[in-house]
């Protein structure tokens, strides 16, 4: 979204390395194929309300103790 791009959607995934000489290394890695495709916002409002909705609040305080 921040290349202004709006409605962005992975429309098809799959294993495309299966059966390949160097599989097993895909595989080790969770390696997916994947189309996706997605459009330039229309104007600028139209970007401003995209990325309005990926707007999320924050805890200002942590609720447990960090592990270290």
């Amino acid at each position: 979204m921040a290349a202004g791009f709006v409605g962005f959607e992975i429309t098809w995934r799959g294993d495309i390395y299966g059966g390949a000489t160097q599989s097993s290394s895909a595989a080790k890695y969770g390696t997916l194929g994947i189309n996706f495709r997605a459009r330039k916002a229309s104007s600028d409002a139209e970007l401003a309300e995209a990325l309005a909705a990926l707007q999320c609040e924050m805890p200002t305080h942590s609720t447990s103790p960090i592990q270290r």
